[in-house]
């Protein structure tokens, strides 16, 4: 795991963003930066924001402020404050954001603008007392194991910078055989749960831990690693870029059926 690990920083996929702003960032910036030896802890759970990507405008502890594109990866809870970790796309690098000092937080597909960040945030905290939104009728453990399996594979999807109609299709049916394996509860929402995996674009930190979280069930393991050779397929173009990540996940799962 180390060996993929230590690959795996600092990579990351486009996030989509549909919005036109203009994104300023003093030449140096006082957001709290993740030490090169620290890792995420792998009891890390993956959350419904994990792989999301989001404008936020941000004001740091001197009163600078700046605006950037994130790509979430988890929320924190120190004390009574929470934090984002996500990997900003103008410092191509993993940062930490007080959500306190976030003044305003974008969706990079729609462009809906929350200025109530805490608001906006409570909706992907776990909270095993109730139910998150998105969690698609599915409890802690399932959400946070269809999470880690969707932003698996679309990081497969997106890894050669193109997303084909195609491999949403494999996307469906992903979601699909999830539901019937794993006994899900009701039908899926096909609908949602796909334009919610449209706005995703996990970096590769975000798509180790996903896979992390997945190797604790065979099955989960077994489903993953069918639908990513699928969705490699599915264009009917092998990408040098999908060959090596599908070869990563191989690697990974080695000598677990």
């Amino acid at each position: 795991m180390a060996t993929l690990w230590n690959e795996v920083r600092g990579k990351f996929v486009a996030a989509r963003n549909s919005v036109t702003a203009i994104l300023l960032l003093e030449d140096e910036d006082e957001s709290d930066t993740i030490d090169d030896g620290d890792q995420p802890s792998w009891q890390d759970e993956i959350i419904s924001i994990s792989g999301l990507p989001i404008l936020i405008a941000y004001k740091d502890s001197k009163g600078n402020q700046s605006q950037r594109l994130v790509t979430c990866q988890r929320l924190d809870r120190a004390a009574d404050t929470l934090y984002l970790w996500g990997f900003c796309h103008h410092r191509l690098a993993v940062r930490q954001f007080r959500v306190d000092r976030i003044v305003e937080v974008a969706d990079a597909e729609t462009g809906e603008v929350s200025d109530a960040p805490p608001i906006f945030f409570a909706q992907f905290q776990v909270d095993r007392s109730q139910r998150s939104k998105p969690g698609w009728g599915l409890n802690v453990r399932q959400r946070a194991d269809f999470v880690a399996l969707l932003n698996s594979l679309v990081f497969m999807a997106r890894c050669d910078r193109e997303y084909h109609p195609l491999e949403r299709e494999a996307l469906e049916a992903v979601v699909e055989r999830y539901w019937l394996r794993f006994e899900a509860p009701g039908e899926p929402d096909i609908p949602a749960i796909l334009t919610h995996a449209d706005r995703l674009a996990p970096d590769a930190e975000t798509f180790f831990v996903s896979l992390n979280r997945c190797r604790a069930d065979s099955r989960l393991v077994r489903l993953l690693k069918e639908s990513a050779a699928q969705i490699i397929d599915a264009d009917g173009v092998h990408a040098p870029h999908e060959l090596y990540w599908g070869g990563k996940i191989d690697e990974f799962f080695k000598n677990q059926v």
